[in-house]
This record gives C-alpha cells, structure tokens and sequence, in this order.
C-alpha cells in the first residue's frame, strides 16, 4: 500500500512539473480552447432550392438544399453532421412513392423529418426527432420525398401537413 502511494506521489510529481524551455514554448503553436473533431464534418453542398407553401399558397420559407438522389447518398443523408442552420436542408428523391421509414443512427443533431406525396403536399410530419436513434420513423401514408430540416424548423416557420414544398435543381 505504501509502495503504491510513493509511486502514484512520484508519478503526480513528474506530470507536474513542466520541463520545456521558454524558447520552446515560444516556438510551440498556441493551443486552442474549441474542440477539434475527431472526424471532418461533410460540407453543406447546395444542389437546389426549395420553397414550403401554404395551403393557401403563402411562401412560407425558402432554403437551400442538398439532394440525396442514389442509395449511397440517401443511406448517409445527414449523418456526422455536427449543425444545420435553418437555411438549409437534405432532400431525399426516391423513384417512386410508398410508405418510408428513416431512422437517426449516427445523426448527431435532432431533425424534423418531412414526409412528401408526389405531388408536392407534405404527407406527414415527424417533429423533434432524437439523434442517434435507431428507432424507425416511419411516414402515415405513401411519400416519394423526404426532407430533413433542423428540429423545430416546422414549428418556427408554421409549416403543416397539407402544405406543400417546391424545389428547383441547380444545374452544374
């Protein structure tokens, strides 16, 4: 026990101590207090626009989106992603429209997940999704689009089930 002790007091002693030279800790790079990832974030790639409509056919709000249009870009959606400001979102272009269910595994920021028919009327809404979730949500009815937009955009901006997206594709 007493071996023990001496050795974490000799260890606690040289951590202590700092043995660099004035010289070098003028030549050292500053630290900084923010956090560095572990892994880079994807960067936001604008792909499009896109306008939520009223049912009464106000614009409600207009962001730029990111398209997720094959099986590789729809399985990674917004995964790693560490934010997303209320001026973007992902919209997800599947062929053809049936019942959808995504999950949050690996989503770091909470979303509110837009279920949209063919024809442009959000289906369904699922509001305040939690990250990192495996739990499947799943859509009310048949959608071709889905779009991911940052937890509480739905709420923010007043946009409702029976209101209606339109969007545009930037051409590269």
């Amino acid at each position: 026990m007493i071996r023990n002790l001496t050795m974490f007091l000799l260890a606690t002693s040289l951590l202590a101590c700092d043995t660099t030279s004035e010289t070098e800790k003028a030549a050292a790079p500053a630290a900084t207090s923010a956090p560095q990832p572990t892994q880079s974030e994807p960067p936001f790639k604008k792909e499009g626009e896109l306008w939520f409509i009223s049912a009464n056919g106000d614009t409600l709000r207009q962001i730029d989106i990111e398209l997720a249009i094959d099986e590789s870009e729809r399985t990674i959606g917004l995964m790693h992603r560490r934010s997303l400001p209320d001026t973007r979102g992902m919209l997800f272009i599947f062929e053809e429209e049936e019942q959808r269910s995504f999950w949050m595994k690996n989503t770091l920021i909470g979303l509110d997940i837009l279920y949209i028919r063919q024809d442009g009327t959000i289906e369904s809404i699922a509001a305040y999704t939690v990250p990192k979730n495996e739990r499947s949500i799943p859509s009310k009815g048949p959608a071709k689009y889905v779009l991911e937009v940052f937890e509480g955009f739905c709420d923010r901006y007043g946009v409702k089930e029976g209101d209606k997206i339109a969007y545009t594709v930037i051409q590269p």
